[in-house]
């Protein structure tokens, strides 16, 4: 395995911050190669930036510190004996709570979870291992991962470290706090409904939705998974800048044939640098764009005209009936599986939640929810006729700002106003697209 990243991308030593845990993914583990610092350096560095912060933030919930320092230290007995070094070898990542890792609790935020102990790890755990990276800890979701905030009553709540009046995102809320706070370079998220992309954006970040398949699911303590699960969810990384979230796809993205969905897409194209028509969507049906999102959104597409995109003002097909056809999957699902365990967690916050949003979706029979994946299909067409004009679509993460704590457990109508809002997140992966 090797790094996409080119060695002339690479700061230099002296240009970079003294604390460690400032620095960027790719440069950490140039430097762990180059032998300028050691891994057993960096996990130190981002366990001293954990140490001060996320007592009050509550991004990371558990952590072996033994075993990452075990391992960064097997990771710089490796360079020294001039080993293959895989992309991220020695660098401090973080691992979301619904995923395995070996010997620790996959709690997924649900106190009914606390004792699941995983006998092996997930196949993104075990691929990032390869790439070299090393585990710090684990990071925050709502229960069942299963909200756009993070807090739960096994792990308690997540904090947005730009405003705490704000929600730090979900479900990879965790995830993101613990990349925008410095804990770590790059974090590991996973994605159904936004819950990579929405984290990303209220912590500001990027973050990856890759395309379902690309990056394969495979966990030990998970039995079968519904359609929706198997079609719609996703994995990904999270970082501060792009470079390390390109390190993390390609690091994730190797091969396991035990999940039947993953394909073998390659990292690279000829034409990845050609510049191409893009769609700007800063106009959505059922929702009013908040103007700072607007600006932002304008500004990037002023940025691609100057590098020589095509960028025409267009919206995408269907971006509410996308909303209605993710609830008749996913919710009809819920129904089937998870929502017994919501209520007998006995949490009004998660419970309120996962009822606003089946209030919406009224219960359907079999014939209903095979309509649902036939009218996906029919809308996912549409989309591919306009992606052919339009192979990129910049388009908001969120029409609104990022919501306060609670704005997801008002009344029904408040609901459908939030999902609305969010049609971006929810829309993209309805349809099984990345973002």
């Amino acid at each position: 395995m090797t790094s996409p990243i080119n060695d002339e991308d690479i700061t230099c030593a002296a240009d970079l911050p003294d604390q460690i845990w400032r620095w960027d993914a790719a440069d950490m583990a140039a430097h762990i190669r180059l032998g300028t610092i050691s891994s057993r350096d960096a996990v130190n560095s981002c366990h001293e930036r954990i140490d001060a912060i996320n007592p009050h933030l509550n991004a990371i919930v558990f952590a072996d510190r033994q075993r990452a320092l075990q391992d960064a230290d097997v990771a710089d007995r490796q360079v020294r004996r001039h080993e293959n070094l895989g992309p991220l070898h020695g660098v401090p990542v973080t691992i979301k709570l619904n995923v395995d890792v070996e010997g620790e609790a996959t709690t997924n935020g649900v106190p009914a979870f606390a004792g699941r102990i995983a006998n092996g790890d997930s196949t993104v755990v075990s691929n990032l291992r390869k790439a070299g990276a090393i585990n710090v800890g684990r990071t925050n979701t709502p229960p069942f991962s299963f909200r756009w905030f993070t807090e739960n009553p096994l792990h308690g709540r997540t904090l947005n470290p730009w405003d705490e009046t704000v929600t730090s995102g979900g479900s990879s809320g965790g995830a993101g706090v613990s990349v925008a706070a410095g804990m770590c370079p790059l974090a590991h998220g996973t994605d159904i409904a936004g819950s990579i992309r929405y984290p990303a954006y209220v912590n500001g970040l990027a973050g990856l939705r890759a395309t379902p398949g690309r990056i394969p699911a495979f966990h030990p303590t998970t039995g079968l998974r519904y359609l929706g699960l198997q079609t719609m969810s996703a994995q990904g990384p999270l970082a501060r800048r792009m470079r390390d979230v390109r390190l993390g796809l390609a690091a994730m993205a190797c091969a396991d044939r035990r999940d039947p969905m993953w394909v073998p897409a390659h990292m690279d194209y000829p034409d990845d640098w050609t510049a191409v028509r893009v769609a700007l969507v800063d106009e959505l049906p059922g929702s009013t764009i908040a103007p700072a999102i607007k600006t932002a959104l304008n500004k990037a597409g002023q940025i691609l005209e100057a590098a020589g995109y095509l960028v025409e003002r267009a919206t995408p097909p269907g971006m509410t009936e996308g909303i209605e056809i993710w609830q008749s999957i996913v919710m009809t699902e819920a129904r089937i599986g998870m929502f017994a365990g919501v209520k007998a967690i006995g949490d009004d916050v998660i419970l309120r939640s996962v009822e606003n949003m089946l209030a919406g979706a009224p219960p359907l029979d079999l014939e209903g929810y095979a309509l649902a994946i036939a009218r996906r299909d029919q809308l996912r067409r549409q989309w591919n006729e306009f992606m052919i004009r339009y192979p990129l679509i910049l388009m908001p993460t969120s029409c609104r700002l990022p919501m306060k704590w609670g704005d997801d457990l008002g009344s029904t109508e408040d609901m459908k106003r939030v999902l609305l809002d969010q049609s971006p997140l929810i829309t993209v992966a309805a349809l099984c697209l990345p973002g």
